[in-house]
Order: C-alpha cells, then sequence, then structure tokens
C-alpha cells in the first residue's frame, strides 16, 4: 500500500447538532472522518483499496489508538468529563478520552466552558455534580475564535458552545459522562462524572504549529498557499485532515483530490507526499 487513502464520512446525528456537516433532520452534529470502531469504520475511498475498511487494510487486531471528527454545534453540548485511563479501568470502560479542539469557525458569541474556576476546588465541584445542580457557574466560560486550538485532558469539566464549527482528535474513546444537560431528555451520570473529576492546570491555546501533544498523539498545522511536502513516519501512521481550503495529495505522480473534510492515512514508511493548493490540515501522528 504505498498510496494515501482518502477515507469515508460517517455521519452522526447530534441533538445540538446544525446544517454545517449535512442537511437533514434530525441533524448531523458530527462527522467522524478517521474511525477504526465496531460498527463505525472508516472506508477507503480511492486506489486498490476502495471499499474495504480501514480496519481490513491495515489489519488492525488492537485498539485504534485515535478517533478524528468534526463538529458543528447549533446549540450548547451537555457539561460533560471523560475518564482518563486509571479511572476507566477502575470502572471497567473501554479506555481514557484526551482530546483537542481547533476552532475552524465561530459565531461572534460563541463560547465553550473548559476546567473548573481558578477559586474553585475539585471537592467543591463534585458536590455540586453529585447535587445535580447547574454546574456552569463553576466553570470557566471562554469566548473562542477561529484558529485557536484547545487541549482538553481526561478529568476535565467541559462543553461546546453554540455555534462553533470545531475538529476534534481524540483517543479512540466514545465513553461520556454528562453531569448537565440543560433539561434535554438524556441520561445524565452523575456518579460517574464526580468519579472522573480532575482539577487541571490548563494550556494557553495554540494557534499555529504543534496545536496539541500528550503521551496519545500529536497535533500539528499544516498551513500552505502552493505546496509542500510531508513525509511518512517511520515507525507509525500520519493523519493528514483537510480543515479549510482546497488540496490535492500526490505520491509517484499519481494526484488525489481531497474534498471538504477528507481525512487521509498515510501509512508507514519512508515516502515525500506532495499537498498542492492553498489549504490547512491538521497533521496527525501518535
Amino acid at each position: 500500500m504505498n498510496y494515501p487513502l482518502i477515507l469515508s464520512h460517517i455521519y452522526k446525528e447530534r441533538i445540538w447538532g446544525g446544517n454545517r456537516l449535512a442537511s437533514a433532520e434530525p441533524p448531523i452534529g458530527e462527522d467522524w472522518v478517521l474511525s477504526v470502531r465496531d460498527g463505525d469504520n472508516s472506508v477507503a475511498v480511492n486506489g486498490e483499496f476502495a471499499g474495504r475498511t480501514l480496519a481490513e487494510i491495515i489489519n488492525c487486531t488492537g485498539k485504534f489508538p485515535l478517533l478524528i471528527k468534526f463538529i458543528d454545534s447549533k446549540e450548547t453540548l451537555s457539561i460533560q468529563v471523560h475518564p482518563d485511563d486509571e479511572t476507566a479501568a477502575l470502572m471497567g470502560g473501554e479506555g481514557g478520552k484526551s482530546e483537542m479542539w481547533y476552532i475552524i469557525d465561530a459565531l461572534p458569541d460563541s463560547y465553550i466552558y473548559l476546567g473548573m474556576k481558578d477559586d474553585v476546588d475539585a471537592e467543591e465541584f463534585r458536590k455540586v455534580v453529585l447535587s445535580g445542580a447547574d454546574p456552569t457557574p463553576y466553570l470557566k466560560k471562554i469566548s473562542v475564535s477561529a484558529g485557536e486550538c484547545y487541549y482538553i485532558p481526561a478529568g476535565t469539566p467541559h462543553a461546546i458552545g453554540g455555534g462553533n464549527y470545531i475538529c476534534e482528535v481524540q483517543q479512540n474513546c466514545d465513553t461520556t459522562f454528562r453531569m448537565y444537560d440543560y433539561g434535554r431528555p438524556r441520561e445524565l451520570h452523575l456518579c460517574e462524572a464526580a468519579k472522573s473529576l480532575k482539577k487541571i492546570d490548563l494550556p494557553e491555546p495554540t494557534k499555529s504549529g504543534v496545536l496539541a501533544e500528550c503521551e496519545y498523539f500529536k497535533a500539528e498545522l499544516v498551513e500552505f498557499e502552493c505546496s509542500t511536502e510531508v513525509s511518512a513516519e517511520k515507525d507509525g501512521f500520519v493523519s493528514l485532515t483537510l480543515v479549510s481550503g482546497e488540496a490535492s495529495i500526490s505520491l509517484n505522480g499519481q494526484k488525489h483530490q481531497l474534498g471538504d473534510r477528507d481525512s487521509v492515512y498515510i501509512q508507514a514508511g519512508e515516502e515525500k507526499y506532495l499537498l498542492e493548493g492553498n489549504a490547512k490540515l491538521i497533521k496527525t501522528t501518535v
């Protein structure tokens, strides 16, 4: 397999979704563009492996490390938290979930909730969560703008506000504990959320270069107005995700045009891939 695999899109209905990803009812809130999960497997759409799942192509027998998605939030998401690996193991869950959000677009009044306020300690916040009260007065509400990236380590309470269009890179886990949902008729997980909560010093948002780096992934912003090269990694795969603009990717003279929000999987090796166009992509490695 010596060519870039362009992957399919997996659309997810969400009660809070908008119409940026697709026009549908119920609304589409998420587009999973790199996914190796039971029932949610990305499929190659180009070349000799077209029609086969990524799991089949790479002969994935263990847990794939990443999940990459786009999020369109017409309304505010639930106040939630994801467990870390240790807490998930104690609960018998599939694993932890640290993530990052790259803000592609945001309405002028868009915001996120991210972490507890400086004068709120974790034990105080747990009591609020277990009581079922509205936790938002205890959280940092941050105005956001296009081009910013926020890292959310597992254990951090958070929510995406309405009007945001985001690319999310995360550990491959879909465990979410909701602690407040604005009266929507969905299950809350107050005890699980309280057990998962941590107060963590969060980094400042980034805008270029390395957007986020942790033990689970490294994400970099690749920007170009004409062309640039991206090298394969000798010891692991490279994921490229188009977040804005137009681009093509070539290897050995074979050119593949990328569409809106397309994700490209590059196998381990030593090849150099040519990117052409005027675009921004997120390059992710593990």
